[in-house]
């Protein structure tokens, strides 16, 4: 342990808003945002290590920690979790629930949004290989994929558009 508890305790006020708000554009859930970002700094506390610029280090790694539990996920089961619905009826065809997901997102996404959820969530493209292939930024596809997201949930919650 290189800091002090007050060392420590501010670093954390500055850092972990910021680390929030990076944990939950990946992942898209607090709990798992939360225990991400609660992770990184459990690690740099038990550390030995005293980092130059902690800030940078501290997102830098939850950037990471961010993607690998993105990657520990199945790509089916990530569509899934991020499409959830509940369905009135119990025995409920998934091949009538796909095709009303793949009609839904034709009908709401737009054409770009519809080829990064491809890229992604079909394909099995990292964000940066999907970027790379559409010829944009990493941030870009992410702002689409959250917008994508955002939109797919509201009309599976609401019935709505």
């Amino acid at each position: 342990m290189q800091y002090s508890i007050t060392e420590f305790e501010a670093l954390y006020k500055r850092c972990f808003p910021s680390s929030m708000r990076l944990a939950m554009s990946l992942l898209h859930e607090e709990d798992k945002a939360r225990d991400v970002v609660q992770e990184v700094f459990l690690k740099l506390w038990e550390s030995d290590i005293r980092v130059d610029n902690p800030m940078a280090f501290i997102i830098r790694s939850v950037r990471n920690a961010s993607l690998n539990q993105i990657n520990m996920l199945d790509t089916r089961e990530r569509i899934r979790q991020k499409l959830t619905f509940e369905s009135s009826t119990p025995e409920y065809d998934s091949e009538l629930r796909n095709e009303e997901v793949l009609s839904v997102i034709k009908r709401l996404l737009t054409l770009r949004e519809q080829q990064i959820v491809e890229k992604i969530y079909i394909d099995g493209m990292s964000y940066k290989e999907a970027a790379e292939s559409l010829d944009i930024s990493v941030s870009a596809v992410n702002k689409n994929i959250v917008s994508a997201l955002k939109k797919l949930r509201n009309h599976f919650k609401t019935g709505k558009s």
